[in-house]
Order: C-alpha cells, then structure tokens, then sequence
C-alpha cells in the first residue's frame, strides 16, 4: 500500500488528507491534521490527479512529426512533470508521412510510463491565412479519404481543422461518427462558421486566440463564438503565446469546465536552449517558447507543472480551477473522463505530489510508484 500526505486538489480543494493506494486504485481518502509514519508528503505537498497534456508537438529533443522519435524515452520522461498520460500532436506534413508516423505512436499502456492516449492531428486542413509554423506547401483541403486512411493506421483521439473551408462540415461529421473529437484552430473562420462547425459536431477550440481570426468588435469571429458559447478551448499558459491578462479574462468569461490548459511543447521541451525541428522545419528555443528565424512562435518549452503555477502566480487562478484546468478538464474534452483526471475512491491510482512550488516529486501511475525526485520523504 501507498500513502500520500498533503493537500489533496482532487481537483476540488479538499484540504489535507491521507490517501490510501492499493491494488493500483485510490481505496481511501481521509482528512488528516498530520502524516503517518512511512508516508509519501509533508504539509507544503499538494496532491494532484495525473496532469493530462493534450496538445504537445514532441520532447526530450524529438518531435512527434518524425516516425523515429523515441516514445520509450519520451514516455518516461514526462512523468518528471507530473503527466500520466498526453496526446501525441502530429502537424501538418506530406501525406505519405502519416502513416509511418501514426504507427510509431500506436502504443498500449506499460508499466512505469506516461501514457499515449491517442494521437492528435492538427492540420493539414487548415487556413493558409493562419498556418502559423505550419508548412505551406502542405496545406490543403479537407478529405475524407484521407482521413479515414489515418484512422486505419493509428490511434486518432482528435484532428484540428480550420471549419471555413470547402468540406470541412463533411469531415467533421464524418470523424464525430468515427469516435473522433474535432476541434477549431488554424481558422479564419466567422462567428456563423464556427456556429455550423459545432452544430455539424466539433466540440473545442485549439490554443484559443493563436493562429486564429482576432476578436474584433464588428467581427467577433470563431474567438468570440468560443467566449460567447459553452465551446471548450485549450489555452498555453507560457505567457508567450497570450498574456497573463488575457487569460485572466479566459477564466472570467468561460466557465470552470471550458477551459484546458494545453502546453503546446516541442521538441526542445526538457533540453537546454538551442535549435530543434518541427515536422521538418528548424526553430529556435530559447528555453521558454520556439520561434523560426522570422519569429514567428512555433511552440512553447514549459512544462504542464510550471504552466499550473503560472496560472496561480501570475494570472491569479485559483490553485484546484487551475488544475483542473489540466486534469478534469483535459479528460473530458477527449472523453476520457470516467477513468482519467479525478483523485476517488475507487478510481485508477494516476496521482502527482508537488511541492510549494508545483515542481513534482512523485508521479503515481496506476497505483504504482514510476517517478520519484531526489530527497522525498
């Protein structure tokens, strides 16, 4: 049995507790003033559900985009920052590199890794306009065949797409009847297009505000359908992509469960500042976020734990909304919620200790201990 000690965000704020872990699931939860002898935490520990990074490009030096990235490496290492479980991104590429891609990241749960819970395909479908890092040359219009053929070759949890253009409302509908999740980015879409992209079955915005039409007062767009409405968006928190005061607004204006914090890291996330790759393109990291030589942003380098305490100390989140930002939240929008993203009795055991400074010290997987940091009591 496995016994953790601190305040417990679960991801509601229930205060400090004793969690009790055996067989690989939580079997009970108890307040508690003190920990127990031979218990994993102190009074300064929070314990968190497994956090979830839906939306990251690569790490630990390789990028999702590359059939040879090691997942073995990957897998392990992102338990270091607390995730039990994250989305592969797949951007925008020639066609034929699908395949091959989507195979490498078909992995089954192992012990002591994070898990791959499906691939997420952002692009090709996107709007020119709004491409971002993302290669011209590839760009291109909606097709089912195309699609349908990625969903023979690997595990597609969700694809981005930009809803304006010609097919797109056909694809949407097609992939929601597959069991895809479909979501709105890279898009120059109207408030009226984003509104069909949602009726014909999309379901979220990708990194809100970036790479899409600007709110405008006379032109609210797709970003002001997404405030205005109950669509979930995911957001980076690095303070590069949108400041802090913006997303002070996010979390004034969205409800607490419409919001999911997102990284959107590259290759270079877990490496020191240097030049990496994206889907065959070079970026700069400059430790905290990606540019190409233009400047144009291609990513961010924080980790989903510092990108927690971001929220709180520099936007004022509350510490459990900003968690569940990156757990609850997270599972649902790739519906996943009724195993992954809570901390109850009776759940899988995916669980994070951090300390005061939200750097992780312990990350659970399934009940079993994968990830411990130097000097945990």
């Amino acid at each position: 049995m496995i016994k953790l000690f601190g305040q417990l965000l679960a991801p509601e704020d229930r205060g400090l507790c004793l969690v009790s872990v055996e067989g690989g699931v939580v079997v009970a939860i108890e307040p508690a003033a003190e920990p127990i002898e031979g218990c994993l935490g102190d009074k300064g520990t929070r314990i968190l559900p497994g956090l979830l990074d839906i939306q990251v490009n690569g790490a630990f030096g390789d990028d999702f985009a590359d059939p040879s990235t090691d997942m073995d490496r990957i897998c392990k290492g992102m338990l270091s920052f607390g995730v039990t479980g994250f989305v592969p991104t797949v951007v925008t590429s020639p066609a034929a590199a699908y395949g091959p891609v989507l195979a490498n990241l078909r992995r089954p749960p192992r012990p002591g890794e994070s898990r791959v819970l499906g691939v997420h395909i952002e692009g090709p479908f996107i709007s020119p306009a709004y491409r971002g890092t993302h290669s011209e040359q590839h760009v291109r219009l909606p097709n089912i065949d195309e699609a349908s053929r990625w969903l023979d070759e690997g595990d597609v949890r969700y694809l981005t797409l930009a809803p304006e253009l010609a097919g797109s409302l056909n694809l949407v509908s097609f992939l929601v009847k597959r069991g895809v999740r479909v979501s709105m980015g890279h898009t120059n879409a109207t408030w009226a297009e984003a509104g069909a992209a949602v009726e014909a079955g999309a379901s979220m915005a990708t990194h809100l505000f970036n790479a899409m039409r600007p709110f405008k007062h006379r032109d609210p767009g797709i970003a002001g359908f997404v405030l205005a409405t109950h669509t979930p968006a995911g957001f980076i928190g690095d303070g590069n992509h949108i400041a802090f005061e913006t997303i002070r607004m996010l979390v004034r204006i969205k409800g607490p469960d419409e919001l999911v914090l997102v990284t959107d890291a590259l290759a270079g996330l877990g490496m020191p500042p240097g030049k990496y790759m994206l889907a065959g393109h070079e970026y700069i990291s400059d430790g905290t976020c990606g540019r190409l030589a233009d400047g144009t942003l291609s990513g961010s380098l924080l980790p989903l734990n510092k990108a927690i305490r971001n929220l709180v100390e520099k936007a004022g989140v509350d510490p459990s909304t900003a968690v569940r930002f990156a757990t609850a939240n997270a599972a649902r929008v790739i519906g996943m919620e009724d195993t992954l993203g809570r901390v109850e009795v009776g759940r899988g055991a995916d669980i994070v200790l951090v300390d005061e400074d939200w750097q992780v010290r312990v990350t659970i997987v399934d009940g079993h201990l994968a990830y411990q940091a130097e000097a945990v009591r």
